[in-house]
């Protein structure tokens, strides 16, 4: 178990995460064109995927083994989730604010406590 990949992947899919607030609030507030799908949305959404993709089986390996309080294989399953929805949603317009922001911050809520845990060890 690499705790320390893990540490390093979480810390940049919270960058990843927060990039995607800043990219719908940027977007939200300014009443500017859409954004261009090949240059702008899917190679964001591609990186989040490839980080989580890397982040998830590395998440999961540490629930199994150190067993953290507070931290189950759904979360992790879930999360991975959010954050392939959170990476399209942020670039479309119709998106309710509130769902949104919801998502972002239960992301980050698993995010910082798997940093926290990790750096408690």
């Amino acid at each position: 178990m690499d705790k320390h990949l893990l540490y390093e992947k979480t810390k940049e899919l919270q960058a990843l995460n927060q990039e995607a607030l800043a990219v719908f609030i940027r977007l939200s507030e300014n009443e500017e064109d859409a954004p261009d799908f090949y240059e702008e949305v899917k190679p964001f959404a591609d990186k989040v995927k490839d980080t989580a993709d890397e982040w998830k089986p590395l998440a999961e390996e540490w629930v199994v083994e150190e067993k953290p309080q507070y931290f189950y294989l759904k979360q992790i399953d879930d999360t991975h989730e959010n954050l392939l929805i959170s990476s399209i949603l942020a670039f479309q317009p119709d998106t309710k604010k509130k769902r949104f922001r919801e998502m972002i911050q239960s992301i980050d809520y698993i995010m910082s406590g798997i940093e926290n845990a990790l750096t408690r060890e």
